[in-house]
C-alpha cells in the first residue's frame, strides 16, 4: 500500500510538471507572438530568413538531442517503477474496493434491510417477534424467535448458501427473502455487500473455540478440563474421524449441552434449533397445541438405525450438500451446515476468503453430538429443563471413565 501511494505521488509530480511546463510555453509563444500582428504576411515563416547551419548544427542541435536522450533516459527510469509498482496499486485498488462494499453493506445490515433488529449489532445473535400459526394458517401464539448469531456463519456455510438463504429465506422462521430472485427487495449487488460485511465480522477460530469452552466450563468445570485434555492430543492429528475422543459417558454430557444449549451465540453453535420442535422460541419438547411442526431438520430419534457412526460423524462435520445421497438414500438439504469444517477452504480463487480448514467444533466436541443424537431415544432420556441449559433435556449419563 506504501509503495502504491509512493507510485502515485509520483506520476502526479510528473504530470504537474508537464503541466506547469506546457503552460508556460503557451505563454511564452503568446508574448513572442505579440509584435507580429499586423505583419504576418512579413514575418510569415516561409519569408523569413531562419538559423544559418552553423547555428543549426551547433548548440542548437546538441541541446535537441541532449533533451531527446534526457526524455528517454526518464522513460526508461519511470516505466521499470511503474511496473515495480503496479501489483501494490491493483492491491491497494482492491482493498479500496473491498472497503468500499464492507461499509455499504453495514450500512444495509444496520440501516436498509435492518438486519441488526433480530440479528444483532457486529452479528452478535438477538430476538426477532414472530407470529406462529397452525397448519390451516389461524394464530396460535406470538413469540420470541431466537436469532442467531452471524459472526461464525462463513464456518459453517460456503458462501454461496449464505447468498442463498439471503435471497430466499427460511421459510417457517422470522428469516424473510431478501434477494430479487426470491422477491425480495435487495439487488444482487445489495446481497453481495452484506455478505462482504459479513465476512468482516466473523470470528477466528481461536475467539470459536474460547466461546464453546466457556459455556462447557460453566455448566461443568471438570467436563471442560478432561475435554481439553482429549483436545490437545489431537492438535495436528489431521484425520478427525480417527481422532481420540472422550468417555461415553462425558460425550454424552457434553454433546447433551451443545446440542440443546440457546445461549451460547444465540444458539448457532445448537442442534435443536433446527432439530427439536419449539427450541427456537424457548419451547423445546413443549410446543404449543395446533402445532404439530415447528423445527427445520428431521427428527433425530432413531439415527443410529440409518447410519453408521462415522456416516453420522461426516454428516455433521462437512455437512450436507445437494442433491447428494445419505444413510438410507435420503437427498441432501443444503440447509444442514458443516460444523467441523470450514466450507469455503479452498475457494479463494473465487474471490472467497480462505481462513483455513478448521471449523467451529473441534473433533471431540462432534464426537460427542454424534454420541448424543445415536441416544436421542434411549429410555435414559429426559425431556425437561435442565441447570445450566435453558430449555434443554439431560440425560441420566453414567459416571465419567
Amino acid at each position: 500500500m506504501i509503495l502504491a501511494t509512493s507510485q502515485r505521488t509520483f506520476g502526479f509530480v510528473i504530470l504537474a510538471v508537464v503541466v506547469l511546463g506546457g503552460i508556460a510555453w503557451l505563454f511564452a509563444n503568446a508574448r513572442a507572438g505579440r509584435g507580429e500582428a499586423g505583419s504576418e504576411i512579413e514575418l510569415a515563416a516561409n519569408r523569413k530568413e531562419y538559423f544559418s547551419d552553423d547555428e543549426l548544427e551547433g548548440k542548437k542541435l546538441n541541446w535537441a538531442l541532449f533533451s531527446a536522450a534526457g526524455l528517454l533516459a526518464l522513460c526508461a527510469l519511470v516505466i521499470p517503477l511503474y511496473w515495480l509498482g503496479e501489483p501494490g496499486r491493483q492491491e491497494g485498488a482492491v482493498e479500496v474496493f473491498e472497503e468500499t462494499f464492507v461499509e455499504r453493506g453495514l450500512e444495509l445490515y444496520e440501516n436498509g434491510a435492518q438486519c441488526v433488529n433480530c440479528h444483532g449489532g457486529g452479528g452478535g445473535g438477538g430476538v426477532a417477534t414472530y407470529i406462529l400459526n397452525d397448519q390451516n394458517g389461524q394464530y396460535v401464539a406470538q413469540v420470541n424467535w431466537i436469532a442467531p448469531a452471524l459472526n461464525n456463519l462463513m464456518w459453517r456455510y460456503s458462501e454461496e448458501e449464505v447468498r442463498y438463504i439471503l435471497n430466499y429465506g427460511r421459510p417457517g422462521s422470522p428469516m424473510a427473502a431478501w434477494g430479487g430472485p426470491g422477491g425480495g427487495p435487495l439487488t444482487t449487488q445489495q446481497i453481495d455487500n452484506i455478505i462482504d460485511y459479513l465476512w468482516s465480522v466473523q470470528l477466528t477460530v481461536p475467539q470459536m473455540r474460547a466461546e464453546v469452552n466457556d459455556v462447557v466450563k460453566q455448566i461443568d468445570p471438570a467436563l471442560y478440563k478432561r475435554m481439553i485434555a482429549v483436545e490437545k492430543t489431537n492438535r495436528g492429528d489431521g484425520e478427525p474421524l480417527n481422532a481420540n475422543r472422550l468417555s461415553r459417558g462425558d460425550e454424552l454430557r457434553l454433546g447433551e449441552i451443545l446440542f440443546n444449549n440457546q445461549e451460547l451465540a444465540a444458539g448457532s453453535y445448537s442442534c435443536a434449533r433446527c432439530h427439536v420442535p419449539g427450541a427456537n422460541y424457548g419451547k423445546a419438547y413443549a410446543p404449543f397445541e395446533r402445532i404439530q411442526y415447528t423445527s427445520f431438520g428431521p427428527n433425530l430419534e432413531g439415527i443410529q438405525n440409518s447410519a453408521t457412526e462415522k456416516q453420522h460423524f461426516d454428516l455433521i462435520w462437512n455437512g450436507m450438500e445437494s442433491g447428494k445421497l445419505y444413510f438410507s438414500r435420503k437427498q441432501g438439504n443444503p440447509q444442514m451446515p458443516g460444523f467441523g469444517a470450514n466450507p469455503n477452504t479452498g475457494q479463494s480463487d473465487k474471490g472467497v476468503p480462505d481462513k483455513g480448514p478448521e471449523g467451529m467444533l473441534t473433533s471431540a466436541q462432534v464426537w460427542a453430538i454424534v454420541t448424543y443424537e445415536r441416544n436421542l431415544d434411549n429410555d435414559s432420556t429426559v425431556k425437561s429443563p435442565v441447570a445450566g441449559t435453558k430449555n434443554s433435556p439431560t440425560f441420566a449419563v453414567p459416571a465419567a471413565g
